[in-house]
């Protein structure tokens, strides 16, 4: 209850009190879509501003987008975006059942009426060469885990190959990956940037929880911010983050 407490001890009225919850809730519905449309992972509390005189919640520390923190390979995240129980709290006795979900379905509605140009202007950002690291060692991850050299790619070096040579494939920062062939880089970063607008475009299209996104079916708007809600405040879920993250 701490900051349900700090939004009701910071209010000078019961007037003022409702005002900064109404905003905190919906600024956090907001937030959750957003964010989860992005892919936006690493949410721990000190990622999470409060502006204490208008009760918004702001989020900082955009690094893990294009669910890079879902796709590593220690303690990946499985929540969408994050619902505690000291979020849900605060936002009142209705929870997320009030101005939450219909914020959040609103919000959906706008993203997905305009999945064009929301389409349009991450693409950008995915072929950031900024980000482009990232992406490639996240692909990396899961290819070096399929060749069963997971556990520090050690295992994964074939004979009379350097593990100076190696370490470049497995990726790490940005000079790691930069030392792979300038012609499998691109092939590995091309067909990373085509998985993750293909997961942009099944979230934006609703298809985003049916297998590899290929139902012919969509859910609905209503239907895709409940089984979104239900994953972010799932214990199975959130019993798998690692322990910064609470």
């Amino acid at each position: 209850d701490d900051l349900a407490k700090v939004l009701w001890l910071k209010s000078r009225t019961s007037e003022v009190w409702l005002d900064r919850r109404t905003n905190y809730t919906r600024s956090l519905a907001v937030m959750s879509v957003v964010g989860y449309i992005l892919g936006l992972g690493d949410r721990h509390p000190s990622n999470l501003m409060l502006d204490r005189h208008s009760g918004k919640i702001l989020h900082i520390d955009f690094g893990d987008c294009f669910e890079a923190s879902m796709n590593r390979e220690k303690f990946p995240e499985k929540v969408p975006f994050r619902l505690t129980r000291m979020l849900v709290q605060a936002m009142g006795v209705s929870g997320v059942e009030g101005n939450y979900r219909s914020t959040c379905e609103k919000v959906m509605l706008v993203l997905r009426d305009n999945k064009d140009s929301v389409m349009a202007m991450l693409e950008a950002f995915v072929h950031d060469p900024l980000i482009n690291w990232r992406l490639l060692q996240d692909n990396n991850t899961v290819k070096e885990r399929e060749r069963g050299g997971g556990d520090g790619g050690a295992a994964g070096v074939e004979p009379g190959t350097s593990l100076s040579h190696h370490s470049g494939h497995m990726g790490g920062d940005p000079e790691d990956a930069s030392r792979l062939h300038p012609e499998d880089a691109k092939e590995v970063l091309n067909e990373r940037a085509v998985a993750v607008m293909k997961r942009l475009s099944d979230k934006l299209t609703g298809r985003d929880f049916s297998p590899d996104g290929e139902s012919i079916e969509s859910d609905s708007v209503p239907a895709q911010v409940q089984r979104l809600v239900q994953q972010a405040t799932s214990h199975e879920c959130l019993c798998q983050n690692y322990i910064g993250w609470c």
